[in-house]
C-alpha cells in the first residue's frame, strides 16, 4: 500500500518488509500530516491524503487506519474493539455450542419470568434470544498488560486475528522505547504481517535494521534512508 500526501514529495510506502518511519523536524509539518490522517481514521473524506494498493489502484482506507498517541490507554474496550471480538467469538463458535448457549440462556429467561410474574406489574421480556445479543449481553473485553510493550504486542496480536484496520499508526513511540524493544516489535509485526507507521516529530540518528525512513528536516527538505 501506498499514501499520498499531497504536499510531500515522497509517497509513504507500507510493505510487509519493513517498517517505515516519518521523522518530520519541521512541527507545523507533524502537526498538519497528524491531523490529515486522523481525519481519514475517522472516516473523514481527505482532498490532501490518497491511497493506493501494490497494483497502483487508488482505495478507500477511511476508517481502516488506527492512530495511537496516549500509550497509557490503549482503548482495548472501546465499541469498534469490541464489536470485532463479538463477531470473532460467534464465528468460532461450532452449532453444538450455540445451541447450548440458546438452551442455557432460555432456562436464565424461564426463571427470570417466574419471578417478574410475581410482581403487580404487568412486566415483559422485549429482548430477542439469539446469540448474537448473548454475545453482546456478555460484553467481553481485551485484558491489557502491564507493560507498554506487551500492550503494543497485543495490538499486533489483535490485529492479526481481528483484522479491525490495515495500518497502525504510532506517534512518537521511539520516546518510550528501548532499543531492543523496538527491535521486537519491529520483528513481531513484520512476521505477523500487520502494517506499521512510525511518526515521530524528531530525527533519530540511528536506523534500526528493520526501518526505512522518511525524514523531513525544519526546511521541509525530504531525505529517504
Amino acid at each position: 500500500m501506498k499514501i499520498k500526501i499531497n504536499y510531500l514529495d515522497n509517497m509513504l510506502e507500507i510493505n510487509n518488509d519493513s517498517i517505515l518511519c516519518l521523522e518530520i523536524e519541521n512541527k507545523r509539518y507533524f502537526y498538519r500530516i497528524v491531523e490529515n490522517l486522523y481525519g481519514v481514521a475517522n472516516a473523514e473524506i481527505s482532498e490532501e491524503v490518497i491511497a493506493f494498493d501494490n497494483s497502483g489502484k487508488e482505495i478507500n482506507i477511511s476508517s481502516k487506519i488506527k492512530i495511537f498517541i496516549n500509550f497509557f490507554n490503549f482503548d482495548f474496550d472501546s465499541k469498534r474493539y469490541s464489536t470485532d471480538i463479538n463477531k470473532y467469538v460467534i464465528g468460532q463458535l461450532e452449532e453444538t455450542d450455540k445451541t447450548n448457549l440458546l438452551k442455557s440462556y432460555n432456562r436464565l429467561i424461564d426463571t427470570f419470568l417466574k419471578i417478574l410474574n410475581k410482581s403487580d406489574l404487568p412486566l415483559q421480556i422485549m429482548e430477542e434470544i439469539t446469540i448474537e445479543n448473548i454475545i453482546k449481553n456478555l460484553k467481553l473485553s481485551i485484558s491489557p498488560k502491564n507493560d507498554l510493550l506487551n500492550n503494543l504486542l497485543l495490538l499486533i496480536e489483535l490485529e492479526r486475528i481481528l483484522k479491525t484496520n490495515n495500518l497502525l499508526i504510532f506517534i512518537n513511540l521511539k520516546q518510550y522505547l528501548s532499543d531492543e524493544e523496538l527491535n521486537e516489535l519491529y520483528k513481531y509485526a513484520l512476521y505477523n504481517s500487520v502494517n506499521l507507521l512510525m511518526i515521530d516529530s524528531q530525527c533519530y540518528k540511528n536506523t534500526n535494521e528493520y526501518e526505512k525512513k522518511l525524514i523531513i528536516d525544519s526546511n521541509l527538505d525530504e531525505f529517504v534512508v
